[in-house]
């Protein structure tokens, strides 16, 4: 299959506003494609464990051509904001509903999509029945680390470290070559200045807590669902995410896998049926067919 995935910039920047409760705060940069006056729906994308707002540029300018407005804010710690300190996943939340927020300003009463990326998975199921999206997208979910790849070593290490020296930074346990199986992307990856695959073992003891809530405490999802899984995957367990699936209590739900594709699923040549599938299923599931 030859797609071109094409990671050519065609964003724009933003900076949302965001206060601590004492006084102004940095802002939440993200990126941004289609218009809010021509959509007819937007889609809040989460980005993934390393990467950061403009991984989402295949996607997002396949879905300003279906007229969504897509809107993808950094998480603390990564991209642009790699600077900024983590010290809860709870940071990760806050500022997801923030973006959210500034969404629903901009396109009023128009139906918002959530859609998470690996651990951006996480946090979009995590706040869905907070934000209560017209529907939710989960691609890849890390609800838990391949079992191969995040090994019992890794994780006892990481613990360990996050324990004694929280600040020490930890090398991921995969690379862009596990992430995509497009040569291309990998090049673009290895060559990206704001990617982080190297983390404070806080960071990581914090998305190991934010994992556990999700299995352990999420069961509902007040909107449909859908999930996507990579076939070729190396990164998260599928295992897992099938069973957080299987026990999730929705209006209703589907997942699809595609056998052949890697883990992220924006950067694979199955982008264009991805897009298509999402695109039908907001069709079908919208809460104008729902009343209907």
């Amino acid at each position: 299959m030859t797609t071109d995935i094409n990671l050519t910039p065609t964003a724009s920047s933003i900076e949302i506003a965001r206060s601590d409760g004492q006084g102004s705060s940095s802002p939440i940069t993200g990126r941004t494609w289609g218009t809010t006056s021509e959509c007819r729906a937007a889609a809040l994308l989460i980005h993934g464990l390393g990467a950061h707002s403009g991984w989402f540029e295949a996607l997002g300018r396949r879905l300003k051509v279906r007229r969504m407005f897509a809107v993808a804010p950094d998480h603390a710690g990564f991209g642009k904001r790699r600077k900024e300190s983590v010290q809860s996943f709870h940071q990760w939340l806050d500022d997801t509903v923030i973006a959210y927020n500034y969404v629903r300003e901009k396109v009023g009463d128009k139906p918002i999509y959530l859609m998470g990326n690996s651990m951006g998975a996480l946090v979009a199921l995590k706040l869905a029945n907070k934000i209560k999206p017209s529907g939710l997208v989960l691609f890849s979910p890390g609800f838990d680390g391949h079992p191969e790849t995040f090994d019992m070593f890794f994780r006892i290490h990481s613990v360990w470290t996050a324990m004694v020296s929280p600040e020490t930074e930890l090398q991921l346990p995969y690379s862009a070559d596990q992430v995509t199986r497009d040569i291309g992307v990998r090049k673009w990856i290895e060559a990206d200045a704001e990617r982080r695959f190297k983390l404070p073992a806080k960071m990581l003891f914090e998305l190991l807590m934010l994992s556990q809530d999700v299995q352990n405490r999420v069961r509902t999802a007040p909107c449909p669902v859908l999930m996507l899984t990579a076939g070729n995957e190396k990164i998260v367990n599928n295992k897992v995410n099938d069973a957080v699936y299987d026990k999730l209590t929705t209006p209703s739900k589907q997942k699809h896998v595609y056998k052949e594709a890697w883990h992220d699923l924006m950067f694979d040549p199955v982008i264009d049926d991805l897009v298509e599938r999402v695109n039908t299923w907001i069709t079908e599931t919208s809460p104008e067919r729902l009343i209907v």
